[in-house]
């Protein structure tokens, strides 16, 4: 074993040294006489196990000390009370996990928040999280307002998450935005007139035309650009490039022409209509099968044609692709001031926004949670929700078509507006229309972007 002792000069340390001599010398002298004493004139080997009189102490396993996430995170929205108390739950869970993480959320009307927000973060105040349509997002990234997400790891996210939305949250191939909700142009159906949904267009065409008769009406279709334009892209088709350069004119205006034959043909289907509220009016009467609406308006339509008598469909097939509608997102925003954050809270939370129990919560206070169809439990997913009109409403957004977040569409929605009713109503050639349309698309599109160019 071994000694510490204090001091090699001090008279006691002497004194101990002796002692501890004489007894180490006795010590020896006894092992020698029990050696020499063995019964029966037996000789034996001694074998000597040396033995370690040191103690060893072991080293404490050192854990790291956890990082105490703290902080406030800030949000902006617009959900309503019951909407928002999903969000509140959600920021319950979050608390029970980081307890030092503080929330400030604010409401602010639909109608105010975009001014409220560029208002606030041009002042330096503001959210670190901005919940908000995806259409906005474009002029806020270029305010520098709000932050690219890209080089994030969000690959578990975007698998849940429906096609068509997550592209309204990309601009200029940056990904700017998540969408949390989402809306978009379906179709309507009367079950008490049409009782099968059609899976072609040359079926919905035989449905409805067998139906119409003493005064009910089989179809009534919209083809204003809002309502029809993204059947298009459903054929193949692209209005923009990424860049937000027109991009119909490709192979000699194919899928345009196959488009416009398509709007064509629904006068074979029934009643059309453009810019006008008529089919909407008529299907609350009980008078027509099938209209071409936004789910937004779900719940005003079954309270007249009835619950049990209303469905929403899936898109049918037409030619090699087939018919679809625009989708919206509303969507979640990391804005600058989360750079400004030690610990990430803020982007800790977005990313609990997107559990299944808080996805299936939206849906369950009257929101379309922006999930493919495959999330939801009917088809083997963890996504739960109990109304039937939400649940419809993903099934056939899985078909739907991201309405661009790009400025540019704003003025392809005039000009194609204009060469539909030349088309439509007048009888203009359809590839000089869309030659037309691509020209002066174009020319606008050049002479925004040379007045936004800086002057040397």
């Amino acid at each position: 074993m071994r000694f510490s002792i204090a001091h090699p000069r001090c008279p006691l340390v002497k004194r101990l040294r002796i002692v501890i001599l004489r007894s180490l010398i006795y010590i020896f002298l006894l092992a020698l006489i029990a050696a020499g004493c063995r019964t029966g004139g037996q000789t034996s080997k001694a074998t000597i196990t040396p033995t370690s009189t040191s103690t060893v102490i072991p080293s404490p396993t050192l854990s790291p000390t956890p990082k105490i996430i703290e902080g406030t995170v800030s949000i902006w929205h617009s959900w309503d009370e019951t909407q928002r108390s999903v969000l509140f739950r959600t920021i319950s869970v979050f608390q029970s996990v980081y307890p030092q993480v503080q929330f400030d959320v604010l409401y602010i009307p639909a109608l105010d928040l975009a001014a409220r927000f560029e208002e606030a973060m041009s002042q330096g105040a503001g959210p670190t999280l901005l919940i908000a349509p995806a259409q906005w997002g474009p002029r806020f990234f270029e305010q520098g307002y709000i932050l690219d997400l890209s080089s994030r790891d969000i690959t578990d996210i975007l698998e849940t998450l429906n096609l068509a939305a997550l592209e309204t949250g990309v601009y200029r191939g940056k990904r700017i935005s998540l969408p949390i909700t989402m809306n978009g142009v379906v179709l309507y159906r009367n079950k008490s007139i049409l009782p099968a949904a059609a899976e072609t267009f040359e079926q919905m065409r035989a449905f409805a035309t067998t139906a119409t008769q003493a005064g009910i009406v089989g179809a009534d279709l919209e083809r204003s650009f809002f309502f029809s334009g993204g059947h298009l892209i459903g054929l193949g088709g692209m209005f923009l490039t990424a860049e937000g350069m027109p991009a119909f004119q490709q192979d000699d205006y194919r899928y345009g022409l196959v488009w416009l034959d398509l709007l064509k043909a629904f006068e074979q289907v029934g009643m059309t209509e453009f810019e006008s509220d008529n089919d909407f009016r008529l299907f609350q009467q009980g008078r027509v099968g099938l209209i071409v609406e936004g789910s937004w308006n779900r719940y005003l339509i079954a309270g007249e044609v009835g619950p049990l008598n209303l469905a929403i469909d899936r898109w049918p097939a037409y030619k090699d692709g087939k018919l679809s509608g625009f989708v919206e997102s509303e969507g979640v925003f990391l804005t600058r001031h989360a750079l400004e954050e030690e610990n990430d809270q803020s982007w800790l939370f977005l990313q609990s926004l997107y559990t299944s129990e808080t996805l299936s919560g939206l849906g369950n206070v009257g929101l379309i949670p922006a999930v493919r169809a495959n999330q939801l439990t009917e088809n083997g997913g963890t996504i739960s929700i109990g109304d039937p009109f939400i649940t419809q409403s993903i099934m056939a957004l899985e078909d739907g078509v991201a309405y661009p977040s790009l400025p540019e569409m704003e003025i392809v929605q005039k000009q194609m507006n204009v060469i539909l009713r030349a088309v439509l109503f007048m009888g203009m050639n359809q590839r000089a229309a869309l030659q037309q349309a691509y020209e002066r698309i174009l020319a606008e599109v050049n002479a925004r972007r040379l007045q936004s160019t800086p002057s040397p």
